[in-house]
């Protein structure tokens, strides 16, 4: 069975939709100032109706080297799309890991 690792990494500021359509969630990278602490929340839907995929979490800014959700082998598997609520005073970065699900062409996998 092959795996795609990760679409192309793209960095979001703020709230957004990451992927419209199924995918598979694989992970987050997190990059802050340092001084304010974000609260993230990952939903599987194009709002921050959908179901959270990773829970609401407030992460410590002044923490040293990467945070984030990291690492989630194979992934969650979500059917509508990946939404990231992002709450801070400072700046932040999120850096997403999904891969696309094609579940009709021979670019599918087992799920």
């Amino acid at each position: 069975m092959h795996k795609i690792l990760s679409k192309t990494p793209t960095k979001i500021t703020k709230s957004a939709i990451v992927h419209t359509g199924p995918c598979v969630f694989r992970g987050l990278l997190l990059g802050t100032d340092g001084a304010n602490d974000p609260v993230i929340t990952v939903y599987n839907g194009l709002d921050n109706t959908g179901g959270e995929i990773v829970p609401t979490c407030t992460y410590d800014a002044s923490a040293l080297g990467l945070n984030g959700v990291t690492g989630m082998d194979p992934g969650i598997y979500c059917d509508t799309g990946i939404y990231i609520e992002i709450t801070c005073a400072g700046t932040v970065e999120v850096v997403p890991q999904y891969a696309p699900y094609y579940p009709e062409s021979a670019l599918r996998w087992k799920i």
